[in-house]
């Protein structure tokens, strides 16, 4: 399995929202909070799915720089691809639950069920990514005072508001000052999108600001999941040979 956490370190100066939460669920406090009931459905009918693409775009330059592919066989065993790219990195990892290729700097290394590292994933034990977590809701963080569901006829619009504070152990971004979710349906209840929006203070006492939208397009319609890397390079561990 690709270690989200210390690939999107090594990747991106921020890490999204679906790596930096995706362990945390959305118990915690009774009180009502803006849009809940459409996020839990959206959240539902993600894990619901038997395919599907996930896009997580640079909203500064419109690039998707994480891409998950996915689809369950007739049996509920996932075959995915995972691609990240950063400037000149490139991380990238396929898996048919049986092997597994992963590309991370340059190198490319090849595991199947014969080795003890081996992971494959299902409808029962799904893929970090796969599973609701990719819709982020950790409901007792969310300031309730400042989050707000705004709704016409056309379009709904949730925001959450995260106190920082109560994220407790959580493994966030260092430095990291704000963070809030700003959700999209149609009028319907539809979901479309998701953004994130992480404010980190630097040392100097100025801030910057990183903004990843999540996009769950092709629902039930992938046929083929691509393996993005060239299997042909492959190398062995002992000599760092291609076989």
């Amino acid at each position: 399995m690709v270690k989200l956490k210390s690939f999107g370190r090594r990747l991106m100066a921020v890490l999204t929202a679906a790596v930096i939460l995706m362990s945390l669920s959305a118990c915690g406090s009774s009180d009502p909070v803006a849009g809940e009931d459409y996020i839990l459905a959206a959240r539902a009918e993600y894990v619901g799915l038997d395919s599907a693409r996930v896009d997580v775009v640079n909203d500064e330059t419109g690039e998707s720089e994480q891409i998950f592919i996915y689809k369950y066989d007739e049996v509920g065993l996932m075959t995915y691809s995972y691609y990240a790219v950063s400037g000149d990195t490139v991380i990238a990892q396929y898996n048919n639950g049986y092997e597994q290729y992963t590309e991370e700097d340059g190198v490319v290394t090849y595991l199947d069920t014969g080795d003890a590292s081996f992971s494959s994933y299902s409808k029962d034990v799904p893929y970090p990514l796969a599973d609701e977590g990719l819709i982020v809701f950790y409901k007792k963080a969310v300031n309730t005072e400042t989050s707000y569901i705004a709704t016409n006829e056309l379009a709904i619009e949730i925001c959450h508001y995260y106190d920082i504070s109560k994220l407790g152990s959580v493994d966030t971004v260092e430095n990291m000052t704000g963070f809030k979710v700003l959700y999209y349906f149609d009028g319907d209840g539809n979901f479309l999108f998701l953004r994130e929006v992480t404010e980190v203070t630097n040392d100097d006492g100025s801030i910057t600001e990183y903004s990843y939208s999540i996009y769950i397009t092709e629902k039930n319609e992938v046929t083929t999941v691509p393996n993005f890397i060239d299997t042909s390079r492959v190398e062995t561990e002992e000599v760092g040979e291609e076989v």
